[in-house]
């Protein structure tokens, strides 16, 4: 038996092709970009069938919601890992932050179809939808926890937390954007700014206070 059509045969009776076809997608995403995703190809080199892709995703605009929902994946896993023994809730909310300008650079391609255009409804991906919440969830627990410790209440809680993702992505789309990016940032330290731009809001939230 050809080796392609072994392989095909052995992911079918492993039910595990759609993880592979993904897997897949993702190294050609941050390899090669977007560009030169498309079924065919990513079909090719998974070793099945060119229509195989489509008994798992609704076209490309599937697999790319696919890709993105394990994304959001990651990125939730490295938030949690951020957080992982600090107890200080300053020290959680900058942990948190500064792994989503971390996860950004570290994969600036995935990044830019978790939050492109390529994907404008995510609830029409009910796996996608799920883990853009889940990890965003992770956030809006840090700022409440810093509001409750630093004023004693969450009222703000939903405010602050989009104030704190507005600054996060912001920070994060212009750090993997070179187009839009001051070169000393880039150049000099793109941690310690993070940091230090974060402190500064950081630091102005907790002034909030009525």
């Amino acid at each position: 038996m050809p080796a392609a059509k072994r392989k095909a045969k052995t992911a079918y009776h492993h039910g595990n092709l759609r993880e592979e076809l993904v897997t897949q997608g993702l190294a050609m995403l941050e390899s090669e970009g977007q560009a030169a995703l498309t079924m065919r190809e990513i079909a090719r080199r998974t070793g099945v069938t060119q229509t195989a892709p489509l008994h798992h995703f609704e076209g490309k605009a599937g697999l790319l919601a696919a890709i993105a929902a394990l994304g959001f994946r990651m990125l939730f896993d490295q938030r949690m890992q951020a957080m992982k023994d600090r107890r200080d809730p300053e020290d959680r909310l900058m942990a948190v932050l500064l792994s989503y300008v971390e996860f950004a650079r570290a994969h600036p391609a995935l990044f830019h179809l978790m939050h492109g255009p390529e994907i404008p409804d995510k609830s029409r991906f009910p796996e996608l939808n799920d883990a853009a919440i889940r990890s965003y969830s992770v956030l809006e627990t840090a700022v409440a926890d810093y509001l409750l410790a630093h004023e004693g209440n969450m009222e703000r809680r939903r405010e602050a937390t989009l104030a704190a993702w507005t600054a996060c992505h912001g920070l994060a789309h212009i750090m993997t954007s070179p187009q839009n990016t001051p070169t000393y940032v880039l150049r000099k330290d793109p941690a310690g700014t993070a940091r230090a731009i974060f402190d500064i809001f950081i630091h102005g939230m907790g002034t909030g206070k009525r």
